[in-house]
């Protein structure tokens, strides 16, 4: 009897990078960039509870170039990987049916996009008044 040897394909250790994986390869990516403004968030929190000194500092941090650029890197980061989460999600939720027809995918998406817009400017205008 012969031992069975499964076929296992070669894989190149730059496939991340090929054309075919290079938006998925961004999408994932773009979730550090959540995790990494989750943690500015929390230091921003934790110089709150350290006292108004350490407030101060961290205010005095966030309007250095350094802070600047990273918040747009993180902005880049947080808008790709919210468009990415609205196009995923009518595919995987069930078919939505209206008056007896199928509601195409871009339509929930952009339905999606327009309320979370919505929403996001409710929150800015309550913040301002």
């Amino acid at each position: 009897m012969s031992e069975r040897r499964p076929y296992v394909r070669r894989q190149s250790r730059l496939w991340w990078a090929s054309r075919t994986y290079r938006g998925y390869t961004l999408r994932e990516l773009s979730g550090v960039g959540v995790a990494v403004y989750g943690a500015v968030l929390l230091a921003g929190l934790d110089s709150v509870r350290r006292g108004p000194d350490a407030y101060a500092a961290f205010v005095g941090w966030l309007s250095t170039p350094v802070a600047i650029v990273l918040h747009l890197v993180l902005l880049a980061a947080m808008l790709l990987h919210g468009l990415t989460w609205f196009q995923t999600l009518p595919k995987t939720m069930p078919r939505l049916i209206v008056g007896g027809q199928a509601v195409p995918q871009k339509t929930i998406t952009n339905a999606a996009i327009g309320l979370a817009m919505l929403c996001s400017l409710a929150l800015v205008i309550g913040a301002l008044s």
